[in-house]
């Protein structure tokens, strides 16, 4: 947990890369059934996510 706690910027940096990338791929597919798994899934992730404001 320590670990987590300590590198959550480079967390968040990961995952919004991997849904960028994800992104292109699905878009780039005839298949409109990834696109309806992508989109269900980029939602229940942003029912979890937070915005946080650093304090100077």
């Amino acid at each position: 947990m320590d670990w987590i706690l300590e590198h959550w910027d480079d967390v968040l940096a990961v995952y919004g890369a991997i849904v960028v990338i994800c992104s292109v791929i699905v878009k780039y597919t005839p298949s409109t059934k990834d696109d309806e798994i992508l989109e269900k899934v980029v939602k229940i992730l942003d029912k979890f996510s937070v915005s946080c404001k650093k304090k100077d």
